[in-house]
């Protein structure tokens, strides 16, 4: 699959997904929640989002503000 923005930000809205059903998950659970590999798992998704936000061409992001 190639690196476009449109397939970053369909990687990080399938993976949010994925995070939102892990959640629902723990909430329930009975042992702690992992934060720390919460945390990174966020991050990646804040930069992921951020590098497909600068791949648009800039015309779209400043239509997009």
């Amino acid at each position: 699959m190639s690196e476009t923005p449109q397939n970053r930000v369909h990687a990080v809205v399938c993976d949010l997904r994925a995070l939102s059903e892990i959640l629902d998950a723990l909430i329930t659970a009975s042992e702690p929640v992992p934060l720390e590999w919460m945390h990174k798992w966020v991050k990646r998704l804040h930069t992921e989002l951020d590098v497909a936000w600068l791949a648009l061409p800039d015309e779209r992001r400043e239509r997009a503000k």
